[in-house]
């Protein structure tokens, strides 16, 4: 009886250091699995279109993904996240009294990352010039600055420590019926981001110079305006 136990021991030690590598068309495999041949390939069928929402089918390949406890995932697809008019009402913006710097947000649109990415972010706002009160086309020949620039926030809060994706443009006329009112402020910013929940925050900002009071005006942002959000998933 003893000797069968030792046998049945010797017989499980053998197989245990056999299986601890596997080799599929070689006798001396290198790693815990080892296929060999120049064209040999790995098929998960949870990882097909048939049974994985990530996986869209057709000519396309996909990016395989590890976690920390190396576990394989689909990633997801790079392309548009998110295209809107986003301003459905201009905002107006005026400089300070004495035609000093003044900015004010203009809209926050928010969008959830689910794994690390590439976040492309395009806009254009338009913006139309006027004096303080709204009334009158600018005839002064001064310099009117508008920027736009925005934040990157948390879903609800913006982190103002840093502004992304600033555009600036210069107005100015003397008679009113010889130049447009309206010009356009448009940026790209490609930015890194880890999963989670963000916000831009558009703002948008006039200047005057800092001068008198007859030289302050308002900008009116978002008769025209575009927010595209791309992701590259990386």
């Amino acid at each position: 009886m003893n000797k069968l136990k030792i046998l049945i021991i010797l017989l499980c030690s053998c197989f245990a250091n056999t299986y601890a590598q596997v080799g599929i068309n070689t006798s001396d495999p290198q790693e815990a699995l080892h296929i060999a041949g120049s064209g040999s390939t790995i098929r998960v069928e949870g990882l097909d279109n048939t049974n994985n929402i990530n996986n869209l089918g057709g000519v396309n390949n996909y990016n395989l993904m590890v976690d920390t406890s190396g576990d394989l995932s689909l990633g997801l697809q790079s392309g548009l996240l998110l295209s809107t008019a986003r301003l459905l009402t201009p905002v107006v913006v005026q400089t300070d009294a004495d035609s000093g710097l003044n900015d004010a947000e203009l809209y926050q649109e928010n969008f959830t990352l689910t794994q690390r990415a590439l976040v492309v972010i395009n806009y254009h706002i338009s913006i139309e010039f006027l004096s303080f009160d709204g009334l009158a086309e600018i005839t002064d020949g001064r310099a009117k600055i508008a920027h736009n620039f925005f934040y990157i926030g948390d879903g609800t809060t913006a982190d103002t420590s840093r502004a992304y994706g600033m555009a600036s443009n210069v107005y100015s006329n003397f008679i009113s019926d010889a130049a447009t009112n309206s010009i356009v402020n448009s940026h790209s910013e490609i930015i890194s981001l880890d999963p989670g929940t963000y916000s831009i925050h558009m703002f948008g900002a006039v200047f005057g110079g800092g001068l008198t009071a007859d030289a302050s005006f308002r900008g009116i942002f978002g008769s025209d305006d575009r927010l595209d959000i791309s992701v590259i998933y990386l």
